[in-house]
Parts: structure tokens; sequence; C-alpha cells
């Protein structure tokens, strides 16, 4: 047994980073449980209050489990079932006693859409639309008023079965259309009021929403997000909390050969590498680049770590035609024949971040075992073999989760 409480919390957070399934998650979660107290070094406690109108107990273990992955010790206040008006505004609630620090709002649409006839007007709908956001920003005041917390609204799930098939896009009051247009301006009045937002209407589209939603659970318990998103749903709810408190990763570090081209450049010359239009694996590298080019659009710092010639390395970037990113893009550009980790430590320190603030991108697998071993708090995404996959890779694993967008980031 571990006998000392930070390095028991430790041990788990390193079994959190694995693939857990739900039982797993719970099984997790009670080992935590029994490591008392709130103060774990490494560990940033965070109260968080999540108030919904439908049954969310099974998220408790998930949102606790996902926050070890960012350093977070989180303690999960769960409102009363469809009670978070009251939770917020009853000056008795148990809110009052735990004295959250983030509160999470996650209404169901149903509440907002159930009362709208189907033959409402686009004047009609758009006043109740509008009535809803008001009654929404009411709570986010209130819930700031009272305990100076920071709040997270949820936007709402389309479970909705459709009324006329494709024609719901083009009826006003089709609870489809009313969901879009109640998500788009709940968005937009979050932006307005520094309301942070959690998608998970943008995460149920993007996995499918049978893997957010089961019917039969909703029957059964009235569960809005099945048990099997529950670990997906604490991850996001995570990585949002972690970004609020500055812990997003700031650096995207890339390898070259085989990871923004195909081929090693120093074999096969400039002209020899895969990379522009006209093959599948050529366009793979391509995106990877124009998604790193976003990337440092918004605002993260781009580096290369390679094993190479320097000035082979350098010269691909200005002699290809189809090179998206350039040399002037990386802020760090260290090609050389040392150990990775080394290069690693070097381009933190010339950045001036942390090397917790890394997230290193190679296609070696061993490369990347080594750089884990060495460098744990450096963030390496197990690339999948099939180039097509990198950017989806990436972007799904959240390191560079944003909570606002500033004229800084934009420079």
């Amino acid at each position: 047994a571990i006998a000392d409480k930070s390095e028991r919390v430790a041990a788990l957070a390193a079994l959190a980073n694995h693939r857990l399934g739900f039982l797993e998650t719970i099984q997790l979660d009670r080992a935590l449980a029994a490591v008392s107290g709130d103060a774990v070094e490494g560990f940033a406690p965070v109260r968080v209050a999540l108030l919904s109108s439908c049954t969310v107990d099974h998220l408790a273990p998930a949102i606790r489990v996902a926050g070890l992955r960012y350093g977070l010790r989180l303690d999960v206040c769960l409102g009363a079932y469809g009670q978070y008006r009251q939770d917020i505004f009853d000056p008795g609630s148990k809110l009052q006693a735990f004295a959250p620090q983030l509160i999470v709002l996650a209404p169901s649409a149903r509440e907002f859409v159930a009362d709208i006839p189907l033959a409402a007007t686009e004047a009609e709908t758009e006043r109740a639309v509008q009535g809803s956001i008001g009654e929404l920003r009411e709570l986010w005041h209130a819930a700031r008023e009272r305990w100076r917390a920071t709040v997270v609204q949820q936007t709402m799930l389309d479970v909705t079965e459709p009324v006329f098939g494709s024609y719901d896009a083009l009826v006003p009051a089709a609870p489809s259309r009313l969901i879009a247009r109640l998500n788009e301006q709940l968005a937009r009045a979050a932006g307005a009021e520094g309301v942070l937002l959690l998608d998970v209407a943008r995460a149920a589209a993007r996995d499918g929403l049978d893997a957010w939603f089961d019917v039969t659970r909703w029957l059964q318990g009235k569960l809005e997000i099945a048990p099997t998103a529950a670990a997906r749903y604490g991850e996001l709810l995570a990585r949002l909390i972690a970004a609020a408190r500055g812990r997003s990763r700031k650096c995207l570090v890339l390898d070259l050969d085989n990871t923004l081209w195909g081929g090693v450049v120093g074999d096969v010359g400039v002209a020899g590498i895969v990379l522009g239009e006209g093959s599948a694996l050529g366009e793979a590298y391509l995106a990877l680049q124009r998604y790193a080019k976003r990337l440092k659009e918004r605002g993260v710092i781009l580096a290369v770590c390679s094993k190479n010639d320097p000035a082979i390395a350098e010269s691909a970037f200005r002699e290809h035609p189809e090179m998206v990113l350039k040399r002037s893009d990386f802020a760090a550009f260290v090609a050389n024949w040392n150990d990775k980790a080394e290069n690693l430590h070097a381009i933190a320190q010339r950045l001036n971040i942390g090397l917790d603030s890394l997230v290193f991108v190679d296609d070696n697998p061993v490369e990347r075992a080594r750089i884990r071993s060495s460098l744990p708090m450096v963030a390496v995404p197990e690339l999948p073999d099939d180039p097509a996959l990198y950017v989806r890779t990436l972007a799904q694993a959240g390191y560079f989760e944003a909570v606002s967008f500033t004229v800084e980031d934009r420079s």
C-alpha cells in the first residue's frame, strides 16, 4: 500500500489516464474517496455543483476521475432532481453550505420547447427562445452574485424525433429547429456574459446521438446522458475546468519525417517527400499542417523537435511548393541528432514555458514511449497507424481547450 496521500492520488491519476469503462470509473472513484481530505500536493481542489432537470448521479464519479488527469481534485455536489432554480435562489439549499466555486447548469431542452405549439410563427418561437435565454441569464447572475462562482452552461441535446422529416428545418416550431435555435442563442448569450459553455450538443453530433442518449435509460430513470457517455461527459467538463484555471497546453511540438510529411527528407530529398493534393497520404499530412496552422492562429505556439540535419529540414519548408507551414511559423526549431527528451527541455527553456505546457506529436512509437517515460509531464498522444486520423486524434484529446480568444491570442 502507498502510505503517502499525494502518492496515492498520483497513482490513481495514472490509472485515470487509461481508457476506462463505466464500472472501472466507479471503482477508481471509490478508491479516490478513500483518500481523505482535500489538500493533496499537485492537485488543485475545486468545488463543483452540477444542477440539472435530469438524473445526473451517475456523472459525478466520471467528473471526479476525469479531474485527476488535469491535476484537479473535484468535489462534486449534485443538486436535487429538477430543482436547479430552487438550488440557486433558495438561501436554505445545500449549495449554501457547499459554497461552490463552479456551477454547471444542465437543464433539458424538453422543458423549454414542450409548451410551444407546432403552429407557432417565427416571431412567436423567437420570443419563446429569448424568454428561455432570459431565464437562464437570471440564473447565471444569481449564481455569480451569491457565490462568486464560475458558471458553466451546458448546451442542450436534441433527442427529439422528426415530425416532418427533413422539412423540420423549415418549420419554426419543429422541436429540432427550436433546440438548434436555443443552442445558438445560448452560445451567444454565454459569450456576452462571460459564461463558459459545455457543448455536449456538439459532442453528441460528433459521436452520434446514440452514444449519448439511451431512451430506455431515460424512461427508466430520467437519465438524459447515458451511463456509456458518462466518461466522455466527465472528460469534457474536466478539461473545461482545467482551461478556466490556466491548465491547458500552450505549445504543439511536431516531429517532421512521417509526421508533417511522408518519407525521410534526408533520404529522398525535398522533391521525394509525400505531401499535398493528388494522393490520399499526401493530403493526410497536408491536413495536419493546416490544423497546426489553425492552432497557431488561435495562439498556440508551434515548435519542431526532429532527428534531422537542420539545413535539410529547413529546406523542406522553403522549397516544397505545397508546404502549408513555413519556417517562420515555428517559435522554436530544433533539428539535430540529440535525444528528443533533451531537445524538449531546450525548447521549453527557450520559450520560457513549463514542460507541462508541451504536446509532443511523433509518428515513432519508440520516441513516444521514451518521452512518456522520461518526461511524464509532457503530453504525448498515441497516434494511429493511419495519418488520415492524426488530426482527429489531436483534436479530440482536448489539449488546447480554450475559454477565451483574446486580442493577445490573435497576435
